[in-house]
């Protein structure tokens, strides 16, 4: 535990980033079959297929964008390229109109699946980098249970905030806000990240 006192400020950021940008990107999804159904009339079926499209495109994605930033690097920009993702696609889904069986949920979901993608691909290697060799196994055990802890709460939050706007888009306006706005926190963060990065790093 020692270790601890040593780690970077680049590690704590990449720690706060990481669990701000999980606590939007699974409650979105977990929620995001009963928003496909209330605001979009789906059957849970259909919703049931579409809402997992964010999974589908991580499993296709991943293993190559991991090649690819393991050949030509560049992290911290790629994890602040996510958050702008994230946010323009959290930003849609907030002001999409409510429509009958349309596909305007696509879109963010979409884009939901490839910022998410770039985001996971690039921060867990990011963590060897700024951290001791003899203190990587505590910095990933460290940073998972800080994003698991961020994981617990999220679902009460979006639950609350759903319940308390319900009257306005059946509760999803004021969640996106939400979820933007983390993400928003988690972009300041990164791109001190990328700051960091190019100053003592060369990006």
């Amino acid at each position: 535990m020692e270790y601890l006192y040593s780690f970077s400020l680049s590690f704590w950021l990449l720690t706060g980033s990481c669990v701000l940008t999980y606590m939007s990107v699974f409650p979105y999804i977990q929620n995001c079959s009963d928003l496909l159904q209330r605001k979009y009339g789906f059957d849970k079926i259909k919703a049931g297929y579409l809402f997992g499209i964010p999974y589908i495109i991580s499993a296709i994605a991943s293993p190559f964008l991991g090649a690819i930033i393991d050949k030509f690097g560049k992290r911290a920009f790629l994890i602040c390229l996510s958050s702008l993702m994230l946010i323009f696609a959290f930003g849609s889904s907030m002001m999409m109109p409510q429509c009958h069986q349309c596909y305007n949920e696509l879109y963010p979901l979409v884009l939901t699946g490839i910022g998410y993608s770039i985001y996971a691909s690039a921060i867990w290697g990011s963590i060897p980098y700024v951290v001791k060799p003899a203190a990587v196994g505590t910095a990933f055990g460290l940073a998972t249970s800080i994003q698991n802890i961020g994981l617990c709460m999220a679902p009460t939050i979006v639950g609350f905030i759903k319940d308390k706007t319900k009257a306005v888009d059946h509760g999803y306006y004021y969640m996106n806000v939400f979820f933007v706005a983390i993400n928003l926190v988690g972009l300041v963060l990164n791109l001190n990240l990328y700051y960091i990065d190019i100053k003592y790093n060369k990006g």
